[in-house]
């Protein structure tokens, strides 16, 4: 019994903190270092209709790579605009209905973040 609630107990935490992470707030300092100070993104409209807009702040990355997957993985070839130095501009008109994951990644960076957005 106490085992079980000892999981329960961790399991909630776990689950906090990952609504903490993807709220796009700042994780907690330690000292005087940030830890997610670096690459902050936001997708915005989710949902989205034409386009998904991508702006990433304070941004250390070199060779960002924006890939789209369907939910059940199938990749999906979008256009994508630079629009400024940090802010990209994706064409999903033609994507049918559904949810999907947007890829962020930048392998000179070790850099990789995925979100999830709704193509209406």
């Amino acid at each position: 019994m106490l085992m079980k609630r000892f999981l329960l107990v961790v399991g909630l935490l776990a689950f906090a903190w990952g609504g903490y992470a993807q709220s796009g707030q700042d994780f907690p300092s330690f000292g005087n270092e940030l830890l997610a100070g670096k690459n902050k993104i936001e997708i915005y409209p989710n949902p989205s209709v034409d386009f998904l807009t991508v702006q990433i702040e304070n941004s250390n990355l070199t060779n960002t790579n924006l890939i789209v997957h369907n939910i059940i993985g199938s990749k999906f070839e979008v256009p994508v605009e630079k629009v400024e130095e940090n802010q990209y501009r994706l064409d999903v008109r033609n994507l049918p209905p559904g949810y999907y994951l947007l890829s962020i990644k930048d392998a000179p960076a070790n850099f990789s973040k995925t979100f999830k957005f709704l193509k209406r």
